[in-house]
């Protein structure tokens, strides 16, 4: 994706010029301060050397800020030329040619083509007997065949409702309390290789059944 260059062309062609003319005045300050220091109680005040040698060092000050500003547009620039950070497929793409994009405000989704998972919610009783690392199947609702997968990490957290805090901040605690309680679920996933995955299309979002050999 390419944002529209010829103002912040134009911004570095600016900065290069700001550069050329504070180099320039640098080398001239410095040459001054030099011919006033070798001219020290000649010629001159100690003052007049002095005032040589502070133009000298805000000339120096200015060419430092210009090469800032140098490399501040050429680093704009370079942002107009947006890449991907992973391969993938583009999805919910909602701009058009010509349109303007607003900071903080999605335009697209990438979906990652290099990495392959599953999330398998287990009860909390079943946690216990699986690590990272088990044989996994996966079996996608579909395609027919089931497809081989290793365990690559446990959910450490779940939402729950009574840690939810109210309009002061303070826990809501639900004061009944069923009689029936029933096992939290823990999100598993489980990773599978993409040289596996001839012949099938994943796409985010897809139902699958996952058995682990426990």
């Amino acid at each position: 994706m390419v944002v529209e260059t010829n103002d912040y062309a134009i911004e570095v062609e600016s900065a290069e010029a700001a550069v050329a003319i504070a180099k320039a005045d640098l080398e001239n300050k410095q040459a001054e301060a030099a011919r006033r220091v070798k001219l020290n109680g000649l010629a001159i005040s100690q003052e007049t050397e002095q005032s040589a040698l502070t133009a000298a060092a805000v000339a120096a000050a200015t060419y430092k800020q210009a090469r800032a500003s140098l490399d501040k547009a050429n680093l704009d620039l370079q942002r107009t030329r947006i890449y991907a950070p992973v391969d993938g497929y583009i999805t919910n793409l909602v701009i058009q040619p010509g349109d303007y994009a607003t900071a903080g405000q999605r335009a697209l989704s990438l979906v990652d083509s290099g990495s392959f998972w599953v999330d398998a919610y287990f009860e909390e009783s079943l946690i216990r007997k699986i690590n990272v690392g088990d044989k996994a199947v996966v079996k996608l609702m579909a395609y027919p065949s089931p497809v081989n997968g290793v365990v690559a990490g446990i959910g450490r957290g779940i939402a729950v409702a009574n840690a939810t805090p109210d309009a002061v901040g303070l826990p809501t605690v639900n004061p009944v309390f069923t009689w029936v309680r029933l096992a939290q679920r823990i999100p598993v996933r489980v990773e599978f290789d993409p040289s596996l995955l001839s012949g099938i299309r994943l796409t985010a979002g897809m139902t699958a059944t996952v058995s682990i050999e426990m």
